[in-house]
């Protein structure tokens, strides 16, 4: 059944692009003729000298890790964020985000060019995340719990360097539509031309106060093998409770020789802030997190010339957070507890304890 879904969601995946592209042409008369007055009257407008003025940004979390089945611990600067970010026209704005210590070297994070001609609409080509995923698009200053679960980690840590479009309504039922195409090489290969391509799309949907429905798509292609995502998130927040799931569903073509079961993989969890009002401590946060994803594969060849299948697995995580300063900066103190369970015979290494301090402003 799924044999030929890639040939019929990219012209599918087209249609949306150009949906995307016409929606201000979509809406009432009256509104267009503002829209295009405003994008008209932008040309004109001269910006000042603090218009011009960058606005920096940098993030730094530091933890220390207790390996608590084979009695190990580390210290690791888990990330080191600075950025850039500002316009040169009412039109044009950029963004430079790099990661100076993920995973002990530099990293690219967000590095690009925006153009919005009118508003609610707008044109990026660069280096970024693809839009996939509501925990894979937080920054890490907010971050839930210390890591991410296995759902990000394992499928949706996408970034290359492509072209994206997105629309955002915030009238009646907010939503917002992104859609892009991206290379399939990485950041250190982006000179070279491509005959396959990366295709996502992602849709946020607001029915009413405090929720937030997703939903996802992502056609991934990192070597010779098309692996098709779709993911459906939940986010609901009353008070100062927080709950969210999502799920996604990972399909891989078939190739000679290769035939992969289909991938599981969700998380659910609930965080609540306790709020303390004091002059040093803002909040008290306290949260539970279930992941679990069914046997994975990446779709990249090892040295070997074979593919690694990682084994289905499931997460338990407990988190106490102390907050002491939210905006306009953040500082804060967490202290995690992950218990793993693994399936088929496979040795569990991976329980720990994490205590992290995070900065960012």
């Amino acid at each position: 059944m799924f044999r030929n879904v890639g040939n019929l969601l990219k012209p599918l995946f087209l249609i949306l692009l150009l949906s995307v592209s016409a929606m201000p042409v979509l809406r009432s008369q009256d509104t267009l003729a503002v829209a295009s007055d405003t994008a008209a009257n932008r040309g004109k407008y001269k910006f000042t000298k603090k218009d011009y003025i960058p606005k920096f940004t940098a993030t730094i979390l530091a933890r220390y890790e207790y390996n608590t089945n084979v009695n190990s611990n580390h210290f690791e600067l888990r990330h080191t964020r600075i950025g850039v970010s500002g316009s040169v026209h009412p039109m044009f704005s950029y963004m430079a985000l790099v990661d100076l210590t993920y995973g002990g070297k530099f990293s690219p994070v967000s590095i690009f060019a925006q153009f919005k001609p009118v508003k609610g609409l707008s044109f990026q080509i660069g280096f970024d995340k693809m839009p996939f995923s509501s925990e894979n698009l937080l920054s890490p200053y907010k971050y839930y719990f210390s890591d991410k679960s296995f759902l990000t980690q394992k499928i949706t840590a996408w970034s290359d360097v492509g072209g994206l479009v997105a629309y955002k309504w915030d009238e009646v039922i907010p939503f917002e539509i992104k859609a892009g195409v991206f290379n399939s090489r990485g950041f250190s290969r982006q000179m070279q031309f491509q005959k396959e391509l990366n295709y996502v799309a992602r849709g946020s949907f607001n029915f009413f106060k405090g929720f937030d429905l997703t939903l996802n798509y992502a056609a991934v292609r990192p070597e010779d093998i098309r692996m098709h995502h779709f993911g459906l998130g939940l986010a609901y927040d009353i008070a100062n409770l927080h709950l969210e799931a999502e799920y996604i569903y990972k399909w891989y073509k078939e190739k000679e020789g290769v035939n992969f079961a289909p991938t599981h993989a969700l998380y659910g969890f609930a965080f609540y802030k306790f709020h303390v009002d004091k002059k040093w401590l803002q909040h008290i946060d306290v949260g539970a997190r279930y992941d679990a994803i069914t046997s994975n594969c990446d779709g990249k060849l090892r040295e070997d010339g074979q593919y690694y299948i990682e084994p289905y697995r499931q997460r338990i995580t407990a988190g106490l957070t102390l907050m002491f300063i939210e905006k306009p900066v953040r500082a804060g103190i967490r202290l995690d507890y992950e218990k793993n369970f693994f399936h088929r015979g496979v040795e569990n290494n991976e329980d720990r304890l994490i205590l992290e301090l995070i900065t960012h402003f």
